[in-house]
């Protein structure tokens, strides 16, 4: 069996390095010529230079009954073409696709295309980390778009608690990936060396937040954006 992943941005590249790191068999479909080529340096899947919906190319990869289809584009269009050539044209039966929009669930639920939600995501672990009313208030304030990314601590970093980092506002530390394991951090759970920290912030906040978990930049000298709706980060394919 081998899961075939249309779209090697942020997403698709981190699960398709994850799945290697567990033995899968993987391929994935990038339709940027350079974004492709990247991902073939830094990663030991099979990174094919295409659009995932494209059917000649889908047959060109043989895909077989029983490959898993992940459709994981910024585009919801796309994603819902590839798992129906899929279905339809080789006979897959396990497919996912990425929902950008919550506004085309509808047409994902219609066609029996099973959804992972980006925003569905982003409102589950912030609901976690606050109360209704801190919801409230990073919504309020929030002028822009969030955005969901990981940083990894550095070898040869200082050791600090969580509660000691001065993250900027609107910001929350969600996880920490170390040795394999995943920790849901509080106030005196420690950042290591070699720890992947997960954050959700604000796009514009992101190189501060980043500074903050180095240790190179006092957050609490950052202004959160104005008012406004928050918007999810669409990745690129």
């Amino acid at each position: 069996m081998r899961t075939v992943i249309v779209g090697g941005g942020k997403v698709g590249a981190f699960l398709a390095r994850e799945l290697r790191a567990g033995g899968y068999a993987v391929v994935v479909v990038e339709r940027d010529q350079e974004r492709a080529r990247e991902l073939a340096e830094e990663s030991d899947a099979l990174v094919v230079n295409g659009d995932g919906t494209d059917l000649r190319l889908l047959t060109e990869l043989e895909l077989r009954p029983d490959d898993f289809l992940l459709a994981l584009t910024g585009a919801d269009q796309d994603n819902l073409v590839a798992c129906q050539l899929a279905r339809i044209s080789f006979g897959i039966e396990r497919v996912l696709a990425r929902l950008n929009d919550p506004r085309n669930r509808r047409t994902f639920e219609a066609l029996e295309i099973p959804v992972v939600s980006v925003t569905d995501l982003i409102v589950q672990v912030i609901s976690h980390e606050m109360d209704l009313r801190e919801l409230v208030r990073v919504a309020l304030l929030g002028r822009g778009e969030v955005s969901l990314f990981e940083v990894e601590i550095p070898e040869g970093a200082v050791v600090r608690k969580v509660g000691d980092v001065p993250l900027p506002p609107s910001s929350v530390l969600v996880a920490i990936r170390r040795d394999g394991e995943v920790v849901v951090p509080h106030g005196e759970s420690e950042l290591r060396p070699g720890d992947r920290v997960l954050v959700v912030t604000l796009i514009s906040l992101e190189d501060e937040v980043r500074d903050c978990l180095l240790g190179e930049l006092d957050g609490r000298t950052v202004d959160a954006p104005g008012a406004g709706p928050l918007e999810i980060e669409e990745d690129r394919e």
